[in-house]
């Protein structure tokens, strides 16, 4: 069983209560590869390098399954003779990921101070070698940025190309976007929320200099380290740690462990106290969220920028553009940067690509930040920064922010680049009346009107159209899309699976549009110790029986890649989703593999340790991504609306969508889908299980399966 692990885990409260259970039903606890066991006696130090990086997947084994790599030696048996040396515990083999390396001797030397740096603040960190050819550090943990960079090497990578391509068309009006000479390098690039500094190095390998600010110090103290490792860029790059804001405020900064690189910001004018801090904490705790707080004081991001290049009278005081992404706080930053809009000081800054939340701060929705552009002479486009957004156009743009929460925009100066929408037809002059004449006047001719110019479908790396055929065969999945208002996209995987995903803010989606794979490293590993723990192979590969007369269990198939991945090796699978709009998406992409469909069996059923009245919570900031809140009796409205505020005033700017379930236990959800399906074998082959901290509530309902006990 191939296990995501929480450390605040329903029905725990920690996770030492689910080893016990996974224990007493003789499995072992291991490491992700499944091959290192992890004996009872390091529970305590798995349960606290959980509670560091909030989640961890973890392998449970059979005993006697397969063979095991122990983490400790053997007990010595005592001898009359003199005891030797204890022998040293064996040190488990380094799985690097794909696009892991390892720092050399010297780089340790080199930024040993950067390291002593993120040693003080208690980070794990890995390098990651980007396609690009820049190391980047990032957290080992629960990071969903640093995981990505790690597996695919990339982040953003659509949209910075975007972005530069539509900077270097402002300046050179190059259709290809390419600029490695002058007009770019002698300009300074702004990027405001740097995080792991994908976009810094970035303009920076494109010779631009940058003034990158960064408040988190997790955050920061992996862009010092970063830098290092990069000498080259490192005399063009400026980091600068502060968080921005319309002025100086006492703040906040939220950082839930799940996703460490990310923080928002709660602000006020007096100083946070300790038992506010105490009080504000609990309302996380209290919904199975493990935050860690930190005060900090804000500054006008003027002043910011204005420190940053006295710092480096080196630097142009020329912009070319800017990127900022601070998790809400967009508004207020740039209500901090009259100068900046208006260009004092400096050139005018012609274009900014700006992530925009629905509830952002100061708001409190989006139109306020619309306004206060618009006032500065810029104009709204999309992303591509080609398409203008009117302002009559503001309603309907709000209507969809907030149906995803996050929407990317483009703010351009008006006349910095010319925009190829059409604009309203001017006012046509009425002629001078005509005298009547014996002849009849024929009708004057109507006056055109443009047609508006659609603008182009720009379909991402790895997405393809859905044929007509398609739409015809699938018309039932998609009409039951249509009918959730789901906007979907169909991904080609490498693999050559096609899956439907989510068109909007879902992180699953986006990562399979722009690079075709989701988890893949991971989904491998597990299948290779599959196959070890069946046929004892060293590679692992099983495309005949005995794999193919077995069911594989999918507990929590998200939009299916695990699924797709055991029917392409032969199993057939159980595969459990409970959420409405992944099952949805599951039902299409079953349709559109039809080699595929017959092994798979897709269940919509969220399950349990029994039958409980759950509320379903759907952050729209990441729709794929849902977490149950059970109770022993039904959800009233009332009680729903309760729960909706206190996420979106303790909780902050969070656009939840709440809806009401019971749960199943899961033998009876699996001996269900086998008696469906009579032609699947009875043999099960394995099991992920990945349902967002209900993992022991599910396994407490599976006695059956955990005792192997035919269904």
């Amino acid at each position: 069983i191939f296990s995501e692990v929480w450390y605040h885990i329903r029905g725990g409260p920690q996770p030492d209560a689910y080893f016990q259970l996974m224990r007493a039903h003789g499995y072992d606890l291991r490491d992700p590869t499944c091959q290192h066991a992890w004996p009872a006696t390091q529970d305590a130090a798995v349960v606290a390098r959980l509670g560091r990086t909030r989640m961890e997947n973890l392998c449970f084994v059979k005993l006697g399954v397969a063979a095991t790599t122990p983490l400790v030696p053997a007990p010595v048996v005592p001898v009359p003779v003199p005891i030797p040396p204890p022998v040293p515990v064996p040190t488990p083999r380094i799985h690097l990921q794909r696009h892991e390396r390892l720092l050399t001797d010297e780089e340790r030397q080199t930024c040993s101070a950067e390291i002593a740096a993120l040693d003080e603040l208690k980070i794990t960190y890995a390098i990651a070698k980007m396609t690009t050819g820049v190391s980047l550090a990032v957290i080992r943990g629960s990071d969903i940025v640093s995981g990505v960079l790690l597996t695919s090497g990339l982040w953003e990578n659509a949209e910075m190309i975007q972005a530069f391509q539509a900077y270097n068309r402002i300046m050179q009006h190059n259709p290809n976007g390419t600029c490695a000479q002058p007009p770019c390098v002698d300009k300074v690039f702004l990027d405001v929320g740097a995080n792991l500094g994908t976009w810094t190095v970035y303009a920076a390998l494109h010779g631009y200099h940058t003034v990158s600010v960064e408040g988190s110090p997790p955050n920061f103290a992996l862009l010092q380290l970063s830098k290092c490792l990069n000498p080259d860029l490192a005399p063009r790059i400026n980091f600068v740690d502060s968080f921005v804001n319309e002025g100086s405020e006492h703040c906040l900064v939220v950082c839930d462990l799940a996703n460490q690189g990310d923080v928002t910001l709660n602000c006020k004018a007096e100083e946070w106290t300790e038992p506010a801090m105490t009080a504000y904490k609990a309302e996380f705790t209290k919904h199975n969220r493990n935050v860690r707080l930190t005060r900090t004081m804000t500054r006008k991001l003027d002043d910011v920028i204005a420190e940053a290049l006295a710092a480096h009278p080196n630097f142009p005081n020329v912009f070319h553009g800017m990127k900022i992404d601070i998790e809400g706080s967009e508004l207020m930053a740039m209500r901090g940067a009259p100068k900046l809009l208006a260009g004092q000081g400096a050139a005018e800054l012609p274009i900014i690509f700006s992530e925009v939340w629905y509830h952002i701060r100061g708001g409190p929705q989006p139109d306020a930040y619309f306004q206060l552009m618009r006032a500065a002479g810029y104009e709204l486009r999309d992303p591509s920064c080609l398409w203008v957004w009117f302002a009559e156009q503001d309603a309907a743009t709000l209507a969809r922010i907030m149906k995803n929460g996050i929407e990317n925009v483009c703010f351009v100066k008006k006349g910095s680049i010319p925009a190829p929408v059409p604009q309203p037809p001017p006012e046509v002059a009425l002629p001078p009346p005509v005298v009547p004449a014996p002849v009849p006047v024929p009708e004057p001719a109507p006056v055109p009107v443009p047609v508006p110019v659609p603008a182009p479908v720009v379909l991402a790396k790895h997405e393809r159209h859905i044929t007509d055929a398609e739409r015809q065969t699938c018309s039932a999945e998609i009409a039951a899309l249509v009918g959730l208002n789901i906007e979907y996209a169909i991904v080609k995987t490498p693999l050559g699976i096609s899956l439907a995903v989510m068109r909007g803010n879902d992180i699953v989606s986006k990562a399979l549009l722009e690079y075709g794979q989701w988890e893949h490293p991971d989904t491998v590993q597990a299948f290779e110790a599959y196959n070890r723990a069946v046929e004892h192979r060293e590679k692992g590969t099983c495309a005949q029986p005995p794999c193919v007369d077995k069911v594989f269990l999918d507990i929590g198939t998200n939009l299916g890649t695990w699924s797709f991945y055991a029917a392409l090796q032969g199993m057939h699978t159980v595969s459990v989703e409970g959420s409405p709009p992944n099952f949805a998406l599951l039902q299409l992409s079953k349709c559109l593999n039809p080699l595929l469909a017959p092994r798979i069996n897709l269940i919509h059923a969220f399950v349990s340790e029994g039958s409980e009245h759950c509320l379903i919570m759907c952050d729209l900031s990441n729709q794929g991504d849902i977490m149950l809140n059970c109770q022993d009796h039904e959800w009233t409205e009332p009680e729903m609306v309760v729960h909706r505020e206190m996420l979106r005033v303790k909780e902050g700017r969070r656009n939840v969508l709440l809806k009401p379930t019971v749960t199943r236990r899961l033998d009876d959800v699996i001996a269900e889908a086998l008696a469906a399906h009579p032609n699947f074998p009875n043999v099960f082959r394995g099991m992920k299980i990945d349902i967002e901290g209900s993992e022991l509530m599910a396994m407490r309902g599976a006695p059956k399966l955990l005792a192997g006990q035919e269904f």
